[in-house]
């Protein structure tokens, strides 16, 4: 298993904020999504940041660390990846569950990288909405995106 996140997302005092795992396990559970987090953080296999993000090719699951003391606890955003990827995703020419881990990575990198740089999210875009109420835009806004950091 990697021993470095997939990418790490600072904020603008170049404070890791975000630290991001991307996975290309299509039809991969809820309790699977729990697990892989629960694992990661156990084995110290990533930093704890504010927030966690695990991106599968169905769903994106989000967790603030807000109690570290039970990394048992269940995702506090589960968002559509088809709906928070979709202006990424048109130019592909097969379906997001077919992809490979390296284009899923790249894909959700250059989403992120551009999240950061926006001067604004909308509020009724369900692609955007959970950002802006997990707090996570607030935390990265104008901050920076580093691909596969060695932390």
């Amino acid at each position: 298993m990697n021993l470095q996140p997939d990418v790490v997302v600072y904020s603008s005092q170049d404070k890791p904020q975000l630290v991001v795992e991307v996975k290309n396990r299509p039809g991969a559970s809820d309790e699977w999504a729990r697990q892989m987090r629960r694992n990661l953080l156990a084995h110290a296999l990533v930093p704890v940041t504010p927030y966690f993000l695990l991106v599968l090719p169905d769903y994106i699951y989000l967790w603030r660390s807000k109690d570290l003391a039970n990394i048992e606890n269940p995702p506090d955003y589960k968002v559509e990846t088809q709906v928070v990827l979709a202006d990424y995703l048109q130019s592909l020419s097969r379906p997001l569950r077919e992809i490979s881990e390296y284009s899923l990575e790249l894909l959700v990198n250059s989403w992120l990288r551009d999240v950061v740089n926006l001067p604004q999210l909308v509020q009724d875009d369900p692609g955007q909405r959970w950002l802006i109420e997990s707090g996570l835009y607030n935390a990265i806004q104008k901050g920076s995106v580093t691909a596969e950091p060695v932390l």
